[in-house]
């Protein structure tokens, strides 16, 4: 009876035993699921949280690298961030070219281009650096979204990182990824590949290098000629031209062949025949070119239509005489004055081709002659009158001038009574000064004298998106991720 009972009690004890070995591999296999779900809930979130990726290398984020417009709901990044990612550029505050450290502006530098851009606006500015880069357009263009203003820094949608970097950009938005790659950086990757595209080589200068941000190679066949390719070997121009210029502001192709120029568009279309010496962009917005025919200069506009006849011997004065034009387009004054010279004379016509100013003049523009300060520039364009200075000499034994100044309609608004027009950067800001028989005064206090007054202009012209302050924007109106 004793040891029928110890039997019993031994299986008694076995069952528990065997019960609680149940219980202890079931926790142990829902700790194990719980391990992992906890490990797919972090990699997912993980996976959604904002990254940068530039030049093959990921970015560390700040937690105001990237914002959130709330009511569009895209994405800005802050220009100063990525932009020492991108291989061979920097950020600076203010505009290029000056001394202040203005925040609400700033620029973007390489060796051979810099960037300007301003808060609330989506204009951006493009200066070429260099004299050996091919200069063959205004460098102006259009954002799709203005800079936005936050804290102190300046943020750029995401997509406008391409024609500020000159970077091929990709964003995903399922994932919150972003990556940037610059033209330096593709520039090497597609060298290695070109080969098996069927060319040699891939063009070096910098304006075609930025061509590649846009998916578009200018390569070279052994033979020497050139076309244009997409990365997967579709030709959108074969190769047939001696040369071949990205004009990144218009999204076109300056085409060379036999010593005569023309445009295609960067589907391959022809858009202005091969039949000119040159071409060259004078304004994006009109849409407008000069064309050079039989050794003289004249305007087309895009559809090839003449609106001034090829026979200049110059379209626009020389900007290397006078600073203030150094950022600014020497071929139209305010968008739409074109000044031409023959023969040693000169005038003005507007973009739709009408004489504002017969060619009859010595000059657009004062040359100083005679320095009272040796900080003396020479003055064209007088901004806030909307005027143009004009030259001429009195008689034709005379050897000096006598300046006038013009409006953008032609009409006189002072006459030909002036020895010298000139300016002076005086606390970062140009004041400008007349020179008429010996004596010499403020040109805004002659002219308030003489009641020339000021053109108005409209100050307005801000992002209704924004809530601007003092020329911020409230970055409570922000998102910041």
């Amino acid at each position: 009876m004793d040891l029928f009972d110890n039997e019993e009690l031994f299986k008694e004890e076995k069952k528990k035993v065997k019960k609680k070995g149940i219980i202890i591999i079931s926790c142990i296999a829902v700790l194990i699921i719980l391990i992992i779900a906890v490990i797919c809930i972090m990699m997912y979130y993980q996976s959604m949280q904002w990254g940068i990726t530039v030049d093959g290398v990921a970015m560390s984020l700040k937690s105001d690298t990237i914002i959130t417009d709330p009511q569009t709901g895209k994405v800005f990044v802050a220009i100063s961030d990525v932009t020492p990612k991108v291989t061979g550029y920097t950020y600076l505050n203010g505009a290029y070219g000056g001394n202040t450290e203005d925040t609400n502006s700033g620029f973007v530098q390489c060796a051979d281009e810099a960037v300007e851009f301003t808060a609330n606006s989506n204009k951006i500015n493009k200066i070429l650096l260099r004299e050996d880069t091919s200069d063959n357009e205004y460098g102006y263009m259009y954002l799709s979204e203005r800079i936005k203003y936050a804290d102190g820094r300046l943020y750029a949608y995401v997509q406008d990182l391409q024609p500020i970097l000159n970077a091929k950009v990709s964003y995903n938005e399922q994932t919150n990824k972003i990556t940037l790659a610059g033209t330096d950086y593709l520039f090497e990757y597609y060298q290695t590949q070109i080969a098996n595209l069927g060319y040699s080589s891939i063009d070096t200068s910098f304006v075609n290098k930025k061509a590649l941000a846009s998916d578009m190679l200018v390569a070279r066949k052994d033979s020497g000629l050139i076309g244009i390719i997409k990365p997967d070997g579709t030709e959108i121009a074969g190769p047939k031209y001696s040369s071949v210029t990205w004009l990144e502001t218009t999204e076109e192709f300056l085409v060379e062949n036999s010593d005569k120029y023309g445009i295609i568009s960067e589907l391959g279309q022809s858009k202005i025949p091969m039949d000119y010496q040159s071409i060259q962009l004078l304004d994006k917005d009109s849409g407008l070119y000069i064309v050079q025919s039989n050794d003289k200069y004249g305007v087309i506009n895009k559809s090839n239509k003449t609106i001034i006849y090829s026979e200049f011997d110059q379209i626009g004065v020389d900007k290397n005489q006078y600073p203030s034009l150094q950022k600014e387009n020497q071929y139209l004054f305010y968008d739409t004055i074109i000044p031409v010279e023959r023969d040693e004379k000169w005038g003005l016509y507007n973009v739709n081709g009408n004489v504002i100013l017969p060619v009859e003049y010595d000059s657009i523009g004062c040359v100083v002659s005679s320095r009272q300060n040796a900080s003396a520039k020479n003055a064209i364009l007088l901004n806030d009158y909307e005027g143009i200075i004009v030259g001429k000499k009195m008689n034709e034994n005379d050897t000096n001038k006598k300046y006038a100044v013009y409006n953008s309609q032609g009409e006189q608004i002072v006459g030909f009574l002036l020895d010298n027009i000139f300016y002076i950067t005086e606390n970062g800001q140009d004041v400008y000064y007349l020179e008429m028989n010996g004596q010499t005064g403020n040109l805004d206090e002659v002219f308030k004298a003489n009641g020339i007054k000021k053109v108005e202009t409209d100050t307005n012209d801000l992002n209704n998106n924004l809530n601007i302050i003092d020329g911020s924007t409230n970055s409570e109106n922000l998102v910041k991720n």
